[in-house]
């Protein structure tokens, strides 16, 4: 059962942005939730003097559990609205949704911006979804070259299978070295001279180059080369500087 006191505290965690955006959402919420967001005001007004509150007897227990879930959805709301794998599953859905509606040009459109932001986030799974969706996309639209189309979307499949499938082979590379228990070095060093990390960097996609460095610093760390593990951080903490969408990929590989 949520107590006054978890309410206070959830509420004395959110920041200004957090709160605005609870306000915001609350009156979009199905049925009247203005106890809630009066008792949400009180709380935050006088968190450190909660007695006169639990004095009042104003509030029931169902109200604490229904704002402490009502806040929990709004957060939820807050960090899906700025994170960029939820947008971009949602700017999908909007598609499947113009497709279903008829709404073909404006459908191809949003699909073409869509797909270049992909491609530049090297989004290669989401693009395989986008490519099923514009399949069904071209059934309904008319030109001349529509029978070229189909042929065209399937190559355009390959590569982008291709990619991901290369994506993958560096993950499991980085994988591997972080089995490696104890101080073997031989086969340190034996993956240190592995074509896949030592030749062509330049030629390697960003998520790629992420997994290079990654590796090769995690093969310096255990063969005691501390400075070269160090000259590798900051080549990665240039690469992650100069594209934001790096950052969260490269937290996620090392959760």
């Amino acid at each position: 059962m949520i107590e006054l006191n978890d309410i206070a505290d959830l509420i004395s965690s959110m920041g200004k942005a957090e709160k605005r955006f609870f306000k915001m959402t609350a009156t979009t919420e199905p049925g009247d939730v203005t106890s809630l967001v009066a008792l949400f005001d009180e709380v935050e007004k006088d968190s450190g003097n909660l007695t006169r509150l639990q004095k009042d007897n104003f509030y029931a227990a169902n109200h604490y559990n229904d704002l402490y879930l009502l806040i929990l959805r709004s957060l939820r709301g807050y960090y899906a609205e700025s994170n960029d794998d939820y947008r971009i599953k949602d700017e999908t859905i909007n598609l499947r949704c113009l497709i279903d509606k008829a709404q073909y040009k404006q459908c191809r459109k949003m699909l073409i911006v869509l797909k270049r932001e992909l491609y530049e986030r090297e989004e290669f799974n989401c693009l395989l979804k986008l490519l099923d969706l514009e399949k069904k996309l071209i059934a309904f639209e008319d030109g001349k070259d529509l029978k070229q189309k189909p042929e065209l979307i399937a190559n355009e499949e390959q590569l982008v299978i291709n990619k991901e499938l290369r994506l993958v082979s560096y993950y499991r590379m980085y994988l591997k070295a972080r089995a490696i228990h104890g101080a073997d070095e031989t086969q340190l060093e034996s993956m240190l001279s592995e074509p896949m990390l030592s030749d062509y960097y330049d030629a390697l996609s960003l998520k790629e180059r992420v997994f290079v460095l990654l590796t090769k610093q995690l093969l310096f760390k255990k063969l005691n080369r501390i400075n070269e593990a160090d000259k590798i951080e900051q080549l990665k903490q240039d690469l992650l500087a100069k594209h934001d969408f790096l950052k969260e990929y490269h937290n996620n590989i090392l959760v």
